[in-house]
């Protein structure tokens, strides 16, 4: 009696993508076999399902649709530096037992690895290439930078004014990591850094924000006063004394201090890896509305005494009342074909946008109205710029006529 687990998923892995198991038993051809699948999420028990014999003594089973449902993502922004995002992410494993007999019970089981699930989705193309190792700052790679989970184009500029909200996510396999945030002026000369300790876990989420940072580390404004850029990492202090050792990219991030004709949009969405992405509109924006009324058509004339009389004033049509939906046409700045291209997919296909208000402490859910797009191309499309129409969730009623 043996059960056997073959194929598991990777350590980290998109609950939006398939989570799928493998396995057998060399019991196969005893009578009413079939195979009993717990599966465990966060060390409890979340489901048992049975499952039969699918290709000669193997089977297999996809957890994604179960650890999907546990999973959400929500936007981080009670100013913390450095978040454990524990609502996007679950551990979880299975163990599979072998039941047959003529009155059938469970027999012998195999128990896979502890893994782990977070609340993203990719294309299949990147699916099947998904390497959770270029996202992990605890790597065994230590001279490959890993990521921050975002595809924004690295070649080019990515830039966040100091009044606005900027995040980046990273995984870290269970170590301690830390956050080195480095400022430059506008010929590459080091103003100042500054490291910060992260929280123990998983998936964190740093709000990489400037005004963030200077609540939480030991830069100041004046530091930002002079800042034209400013790269975060993610890595560990050993030795002694303690030295700064990266295991992360260092992510850029230009200062946004155009003085903008109109008044700036920024957006934030939820990207295919669970974390945030953000990007400033800033040419000219146009508020509109539209209004569905709501009526009866009555007969024409009233009682007069005696008399029926057709007033002026009386009217046919009523409108008993009125509902008004707020839309909003956001025009951006001139933008390369790789960040055009990195905008439509990401901005256009996340569930989740958020329009952040002026004081970048509110944050309005609004829904991209825009069904398709296309990638652009400097060849073809010359001087490249991107409309965008979004509905805003909040619509008026008036009052009853």
């Amino acid at each position: 009696m043996a059960v056997t687990i073959y194929d598991e998923p990777q350590k980290y892995s998109s609950a939006g993508n398939p989570l799928m198991f493998t396995f057998s038993s060399d019991e196969t051809g005893q009578p009413n076999f079939s195979f009993i699948v717990e599966v465990y999420v966060n060390g409890s028990l979340h489901s048992t399902h049975q499952v039969f014999r699918q290709f000669n003594t193997l089977s297999k089973f996809d957890c994604s649709g179960i650890l999907s449902s546990t999973l959400s993502s929500p936007l981080i922004v009670d100013g913390t530096l450095t978040t454990f995002y524990d609502s996007a992410i679950n551990e979880y494993y299975i163990i599979v037992y072998e039941k047959y007999g003529a009155t059938p019970t469970i027999q012998a089981s195999d128990t896979s690895a502890t893994l782990y699930a977070f609340n993203g989705s990719f294309r299949h193309q990147e699916w099947i290439d998904w390497d959770y190792q270029e996202y992990n700052a605890d790597t065994a790679s230590p001279s490959i930078p890993v990521k921050f989970m975002t595809s924004w184009p690295r070649a080019k500029r990515y830039f966040c004014g100091l009044n606005e909200r900027i995040f980046l996510g990273i995984l870290c396999d269970d170590s301690q990591i830390y956050l080195r945030a480095k400022l430059y002026d506008s010929t590459g000369s080091l103003i100042t850094s500054s490291i910060v300790s992260a929280v123990l876990n998983e998936f964190i989420v740093f709000d990489a924000s400037p005004s963030i940072l200077i609540a939480n580390t030991t830069i100041t404004t004046l530091d930002f006063d002079s800042c034209a850029y400013y790269t975060i990492e993610a890595g560990q202090l050993t030795g002694l004394p303690p030295t700064f050792t990266p295991a992360s990219e260092a992510f850029r991030i230009d200062i946004d201090l155009e003085c903008h004709r109109y008044d700036t949009k920024r957006l934030h969405w939820l990207n295919k890896f669970g974390v945030w992405d953000s990007f400033t509109f800033t040419l000219v924006s146009v508020d509109s509305t539209n209004v569905e009324s709501f009526g009866y058509q009555r007969e024409r004339g009233v009682w007069d005494n005696t008399s029926y009389t057709y007033p002026l004033y009386q009217g046919e049509r009523v409108t008993f009342a009125k509902r008004a939906t707020d839309q909003l046409i956001l025009n951006s700045d001139w933008i390369s074909q790789e960040v055009q291209q990195w905008l439509v997919r990401e901005l256009y296909e996340s569930p989740v946008v958020y329009l952040e208000q002026e004081n970048a402490t509110e944050f309005e859910p609004v829904n991209i109205t825009n069904s398709s797009y296309q990638f652009k191309t400097r060849r073809r499309d010359g001087l490249i710029q991107e409309q965008i129409t979004i509905e805003r969730t909040y619509s008026y009623t008036s009052q009853l006529n």
